[in-house]
This record gives C-alpha cells, structure tokens and sequence, in this order.
C-alpha cells in the first residue's frame, strides 16, 4: 500500500510539472490586450509628429546643400570641406529619423507603447542632432559673404503695329 501511495504521489508530481512547463512554454499572444494597446489619439499624433518632423528635416537639409553649391562656387577648399561635412551630418540625421519614425510605427502596432515612446523621444533628438549640424554648416557658408549684387540690364520690347492683336 506504502508502495501504491508513493507512486501516486510521484505520478501527480509528474502530471503537474508537464502542466506547468506546457504553460510557460505555450507563446504569448501576439495581440496587444487591452492594458497594453496605446490609444488611438497617441498612434494619431505619433504619425503627425513622424511626417512634421521629417518635412522640417528634409528641408533642413536641402538649406545646408544650397549653401554647399554656394560654397563650391565661392568659398574656399576649407569652407566646402565645412559645409560637405554639416551636409553629411544633416542627411545622416534625416536617414535615421525616417529609420526611427518606422519603429514608432512597428512598436505601436505590436502593442508595445513603452518602446514607441521612447523611440518618439530619440526622433527629437535626432532633430535636434540634425539642427546644430544645419547650424554648422550655415556659420561656414556665412563665412563667404554676402552675394555680389550684378548691374541691372534693360531690355525693350518693340512690336511691330501690325501684328494682329492676341485672342
């Protein structure tokens, strides 16, 4: 009986181990539950901040390529090297914010809204990054001067009278 008892015993030992080990290795749901989904407003707003940010960005980057131009025009091998520079910070920076507002996106659909948030912040930062590389290459390009102003040219336009008249 002693012999029956025991075995029994180490039987319903067994069962409840296999019943907890199938639960920790059973996967979690891929769907966000409740507690863990953002509201919409948030996903709304992150999607708004992605695009401002990245219009903001881009022109951002196009200022300091014009001052570039400029600078190769104009200025000397050590002010393009300085705008060249700001220029690659700046489109880098541009890069890793499209790069970043993508993870925003992904995180908020895997219902993960804690990485979201911070990947929001660093798309700040990364615009920021962005902006004193913009600066930079601005205080180069301001080392050039102002832009000779050319003399006026008057052009005269005769027409002939016996033109028939326009429609």
């Amino acid at each position: 009986m002693r012999r029956v008892v025991v075995a029994t015993c180490l039987g319903a030992l067994c069962v409840l181990g296999r019943t907890a080990l199938a639960d920790e290795l059973r996967p979690a749901s891929s769907e966000p539950t409740g507690a863990e989904a953002a509201p919409p407003i948030e996903v709304k707003q992150a999607r708004e901040q992605i695009e401002v940010t990245l219009v903001q960005m881009r022109g951002a980057a196009l200022r300091v390529r014009d001052d570039l131009r400029l600078a190769r025009r104009r200025g000397t091998k050590v002010q393009v090297a300085c705008v060249d520079q700001a220029l690659s910070r700046a489109d880098a920076a541009t890069r890793r914010a499209q790069e970043t507002g993508a993870e925003i996106l992904a995180a908020y659909e895997r219902g993960d809204p804690d990485r979201a948030r911070a990947a929001r912040r660093r798309i700040l930062e990364i615009r920021e990054l962005q902006r004193v590389a913009a600066k930079d290459g601005a205080a180069c390009a301001a080392a050039l001067g102002p832009v000779p102003q050319t003399s006026r040219t008057t052009v005269t336009l005769l027409v002939d009278p016996a033109l028939p008249a326009p429609l």
